[in-house]
C-alpha cells in the first residue's frame, strides 16, 4: 500500500539544522547525508512498517516508529493513508523528550 508522506514543519527544521551543521563541519558531506535523509522519509511511502519501534514504552505506545540514516533517526507515525515524519535528531540525543 502507498501512503503519502508529509515531513512536519519540527521535521524540516531538523532536517536545515543538520545540513547548516554539515555545512560548517563537514562540507563535503553536507550535501549527500541531507539528500540520504530526505530519500529515506520519502522511502515511506513504500514501506512504512519497516521502521523499528522504540524501546521507550511511552514512545511506542504513542506509535512511534523510527528509521536510522547515518547517524540520524527518523522519528514517524503511521496511519491508514499517511505517513507523518515528526522529527529527524542525532542518534545520541535525549529524543523522548523532544517528541
Amino acid at each position: 500500500m502507498t501512503r503519502a508522506v508529509r515531513v512536519l514543519r519540527r521535521a524540516e527544521r531538523d532536517v536545515q539544522e543538520v545540513y547548516d551543521y554539515l555545512a560548517r563541519e563537514a562540507p563535503a558531506s553536507a550535501d549527500r547525508i541531507v539528500d540520504g535523509l530526505l530519500d529515506a522519509c520519502d522511502s515511506l511511502a513504500m514501506h512504512a512498517e519497516r521502521g523499528a519501534r522504540p524501546r521507550d514504552p511511552y514512545l511506542r505506545d504513542q506509535g512511534y516508529r523510527f528509521l536510522v540514516h547515518d547517524r540520524y533517526l527518523i522519528f514517524y507515525k503511521v496511519t491508514k493513508r499517511t505517513v507523518r515524519v515528526y522529527r529527524v535528531l542525532p542518534g545520541r540525543s535525549d529524543y523522548r523528550d523532544l517528541l
